[in-house]
C-alpha cells in the first residue's frame, strides 16, 4: 500500500510540474565593442513624455531593447522575478531604471528622470 502511494505521489508530481523556463539577462553595451547603437532614443527622437507613454503600456523586453538600445547595467533580484535594465544618463549623472518581469518578459515598473 505504502509502495503505491509512492509510485502515484511520484508520477503525479514530475507530470503536472510545468518546465522551468530559464531566465536570460540581454547583453550589456560593453559587449558592442564601442560602437555606438542607433535607436528612436539614443537619435533623440522621443520625448520624456513619449518615454513614459511607451513604458507604462508594459512593452516586451525585445520592444524595450529595439528603442533604448542595450541597457548599461543588468541585474536581477534575488527570487529572480525581476530583471533591471539601468540606463546611464550622462547629461545629468543618473541611472534610469526599468523593471522587466522575468516570468513574461514585460515591463513591470519603471523610473525614469
Amino acid at each position: 500500500m505504502l509502495l503505491r502511494l509512492f509510485l502515484f505521489t511520484f508520477v503525479f508530481s514530475c507530470v503536472f510540474f510545468p518546465p522551468v523556463k530559464p531566465i536570460v539577462l540581454p547583453p550589456i553595451k560593453k559587449t558592442l565593442s564601442g560602437k555606438k547603437q542607433e535607436t528612436l532614443y539614443t537619435l533623440g527622437y522621443m520625448s520624456e513624455y513619449d518615454i513614459w507613454d511607451f513604458l507604462k503600456d508594459s512593452p516586451t523586453e525585445n520592444e524595450v531593447l529595439d528603442i533604448f538600445g542595450l541597457p548599461d547595467s543588468v541585474w536581477i533580484d534575488e527570487q529572480e522575478i525581476t530583471k533591471f535594465l539601468y540606463y546611464f544618463i550622462s547629461d545629468m549623472q543618473d541611472y534610469n531604471i526599468i523593471e522587466i518581469s522575468a516570468k513574461t518578459d514585460s515591463v513591470s515598473g519603471f523610473e525614469w528622470d
